[in-house]
C-alpha cells in the first residue's frame, strides 16, 4: 500500500511537471471561467423565480397577468442567456483545448528527439506516436475541466446548500446531503474501473501502431517472402487484442453510463421525497418547495459531475504515468564544453554491449586529424558500433572516447555532433523533393546550380533530371527512389554538408563495384583533408588508408596499413581473397 502511494504521488508530480512544460491558455481560460460562472449564477436564479410564479393568483384584474408574464419572460430570457453562454463556453474551451494539446505534443515530439538512442530503442520509439497524440488530449480534457469547471460547480453547489438552510427546515438540507455520498461512492467506483480499463487499451494500442509501423516499413520484404498472408493473420490476432481491450472500455463506458443515470434518479428521489414530505406536512410552502426542487435538479446535475472530473482525472493519471516515462529520460545534451576542432579521436579500452550480447571489449585505437582510417571485420564485429560510439548515438560502458584528450561525454552533443557527417549504410529518406532531400543538414544554402553539380559529380544528374529534376517528390522514406539513389543522394549530402570529420558505414554497399570505386574515390577527393573513419566494405577502396583495423568477435586483431597487413594477418587476407566481407 505505502508503495501504490508513493507512486501516485509521484504521478501527479509528474503531472505538475508536465503542466510547468507549456504555456496554458490563460485568458481563454479566465473567459470560460467567468462564463461558467455566470451560468451558475443564473440556475441559482432560474428556481427561485419559477416559485415567485406560485404565489400570483390569476384574478380579472391586469396587475397578476402582467406579473406573471413578466416574470415568464425574465425566465425567458436568462435561459436564453444561459443557453448562448454554454454555447460560447464549449466553443472557447474546444479552443483552449486544441491549443493544449498542439502546446502537449509540441513538448512531447521535441522530447523524442532530444533522447538517447538507447532510451528510444528500449521504449520503442514508434510507440510514441500514441503518447504524442492521445495521451496528451487525457491530460488537456482534466486541466481544462477543473481550471474551468470545477470551481463553478462548487459555488453553485455551496450556493445552493446556503439558499435551502435559509429555509429553516433542516429536512430539506438533509436531503441534500444525502445525495453527496451516493454520487461520491458511484463516481470513485466508476473511474477507477475506468482508469484500468482505459490504461490497459492505451498500452494495446500504442503496442499496435509500433507492429503496424514497422511491417508497413518491411512491406517489400513481407511480399518477397510470400508472407503477407501470415502477417494479416497476425495484424488480426493484435487488433482482436485490441478489440477485447475496447470491449473492457465499452463495458466501462457503459457501467459509467449506469451510474449516471443511477447518479440522476437516486439523488432525485431523495430530493422529491422529502421535499413532497415537508409540502404535505405544511413545514414549507410550494414557493419553496417549487425553488427548493428546482435547486435540486442543478444540485445533483452539478455533483454528477464530479464523476466526470474524477474520471477525467483517473484518465490523466493514467496518461501523465505513461508520458513521463518518455519525459523524464535524460535528454542526450552532453556536457557544457563546446566542441570546436577535429583533433585526434582516441578509442582507450572501449566496452560495450546490447543487452547481455558483447559487441566490444577493451578496444583501443588511435585516429589522428586528416588521417583515413578503415575499419573492417565480419558482420557483427562491431564495426558500425564503433561509428555509433564516436558520434554518441551510445555511451561505453566501460572505458572512454576522448577528442584532442578531452572525454567526448564532458562535450555539449550538438557542437560536437557538428564536427562530423555520418553516412549510414542503406542511407533512409524522408518524404519531400530532391532538393530537400540535398539540403537536409546543410550548414548554409546552396544554390540549385551547386545541386545539379554534385548530382553530376555522383552521377545522378541524369537519372534525377528524367524523374523529375530537384522538385520531384521521392515518397514517404524515398519509397520512389531506388535503393542505390538514395544512397548516392546521401553522399551528396554528405559532401555538401562539409563536415570536419566523416564517418562512413558501408557507404557503397548498395551500389555496383564500378559507382562504389567511383564515389569512394569522390569521398577521398572531397576528403582528402578532413579526418574519416570508414567502415569497408569494398577492401579495394580502402588500400590508400594511413591506417586499417581489423575487428574479430568485438576485439582488435591487428592495425596497420594495406601493405602491412596483407604480409602480417591472416584475417585480413582471407578478406581479400573473398573479395569482400562476409
Amino acid at each position: 500500500m505505502a508503495k501504490e502511494i508513493k507512486t501516485r504521488s509521484s504521478v501527479w508530480r509528474n503531472f505538475i511537471h508536465l503542466i510547468k512544460t507549456i504555456k496554458l491558455p490563460f485568458v481563454l481560460l479566465i473567459i470560460v471561467f467567468l462564463l461558467n460562472l455566470g451560468r451558475a449564477a443564473i440556475q441559482l436564479l432560474i428556481p427561485e423565480k419559477t416559485g415567485s410564479i406560485s404565489t400570483i393568483v390569476l384574478e380579472s384584474g391586469g396587475d397578476a397577468v402582467h406579473l406573471a408574464v413578466s416574470i415568464c419572460l425574465t425566465l425567458f430570457a436568462l435561459a436564453l442567456v444561459e443557453f448562448v453562454g454554454s454555447l460560447v463556453a464549449t466553443y472557447i474551451t474546444n479552443i483552449a483545448k486544441a491549443q493544449m494539446n498542439r502546446d502537449f505534443q509540441k513538448v512531447a515530439s521535441r522530447k523524442a528527439f532530444l533522447l538517447k538512442a538507447a532510451d528510444i530503442e528500449a521504449k520503442d520509439p514508434k510507440e510514441f506516436i500514441s503518447r504524442i497524440t492521445t495521451d496528451t488530449e487525457f491530460v488537456s480534457e482534466f486541466i481544462i475541466d477543473l481550471l474551468v469547471n470545477e470551481i463553478p460547480r462548487l459555488y453553485f453547489i455551496i450556493s445552493t446548500i446556503v439558499r435551502v438552510a435559509s429555509m429553516g427546515n433542516g429536512s430539506l438540507v438533509l436531503g441534500f446531503i444525502l445525495v453527496v455520498p451516493v454520487i461520491i461512492v458511484g463516481s470513485l467506483w466508476s473511474g477507477r474501473v475506468t482508469y484500468k480499463a482505459q490504461n490497459k487499451l492505451q498500452a494495446i494500442i500504442a503496442q499496435l501502431t509500433a507492429k503496424l509501423a514497422e511491417k508497413v516499413n518491411n512491406i517489400e520484404t513481407i511480399k518477397a517472402y510470400n508472407k503477407s498472408e501470415d502477417e494479416m493473420e497476425a495484424g488480426g490476432a493484435a487488433i482482436d487484442e485490441m478489440k477485447k481491450a475496447q470491449k473492457k472500455t465499452t463495458w466501462a463506458a457503459a457501467f459509467n453510463t449506469l451510474i449516471s443515470n443511477i447518479l440522476f434518479i437516486v439523488p432525485t428521489l431523495i430530493i422529491m421525497l422529502i421535499g413532497a414530505i415537508q409540502l404535505l406536512n405544511k413545514t414549507i410552502t410550494t414557493q419553496e418547495f417549487i425553488t427548493y426542487f428546482g435547486l435540486g435538479a442543478t444540485y445533483q446535475t452539478y455533483i454528477a459531475a464530479h464523476l466526470t472530473l474524477w474520471v477525467l482525472a483517473k484518465r490523466a493519471q493514467g496518461a501523465t504515468q505513461r508520458i513521463s516515462e518518455v519525459l523524464l529520460l535524460e535528454e542526450d545534451r552532453g556536457g557544457g564544453g563546446k566542441a570546436e576542432n577535429p583533433g585526434t579521436i582516441e578509442f582507450r579500452n572501449v566496452s560495450f554491449s546490447y543487452g547481455d550480447s558483447e559487441i566490444l571489449s577493451d578496444v583501443s585505437f588511435v585516429v589522428k586529424p586528416g588521417s583515413k582510417t578503415a575499419i573492417v571485420g565480419k558482420s557483427g564485429s562491431g564495426k558500425s558500433t564503433i561509428l555509433n560510439l564516436i558520434e554518441q548515438f551510445y555511451r561505453p560502458e566501460k572505458g572512454s572516447i576522448l577528442l584532442d584528450g578531452t572525454d567526448v561525454t564532458t562535450l555539449e552533443t550538438s557542437s560536437y555532433r557538428n564536427l562530423f557527417a555520418y553516412l549510414p549504410q542503406n542511407a533512409p529518406g524522408f518524404s519531400g523533393t530532391v532538393r530537400e532531400m540535398l539540403a537536409y543538414g546543410a550548414k548554409k544554402e546552396h544554390t540549385d546550380e551547386e545541386y545539379r553539380d554534385i548530382l553530376q559529380k555522383i552521377g545522378l544528374l541524369d537519372s534525377i533530371g528524367q524523374l523529375g529534376g530537384l522538385d520531384y517528390e521521392v515518397g514517404t522514406n524515398a519509397a520512389k527512389l531506388s535503393g542505390g539513389q538514395r544512397q548516392r543522394l546521401a553522399v551528396a549530402r554528405m559532401l555538401l554538408q562539409d563536415a570536419k570529420i566523416v564517418l562512413a558505414d558501408e557507404a557503397t554497399s548498395a551500389l555496383d563495384t564500378d559507382g562504389a570505386r567511383r564515389i569512394s574515390e569522390l569521398i577521398d577527393e572531397y576528403a582528402a583533408d578532413k579526418t574519416r573513419i570508414i567502415v569497408a566494405h569494398d577492401l579495394s577502396t580502402i588500400t590508400n588508408a594511413d591506417q586499417i583495423i581489423v575487428l574479430d568477435h568485438g576485439k582488435i586483431a591487428d592495425c596497420g596499413t594495406h601493405q602491412e597487413l596483407e604480409i602480417r594477418c591472416d584475417l585480413y587476407r582471407s578478406f581479400l581473397n573473398a573479395g569482400k566481407e562476409d
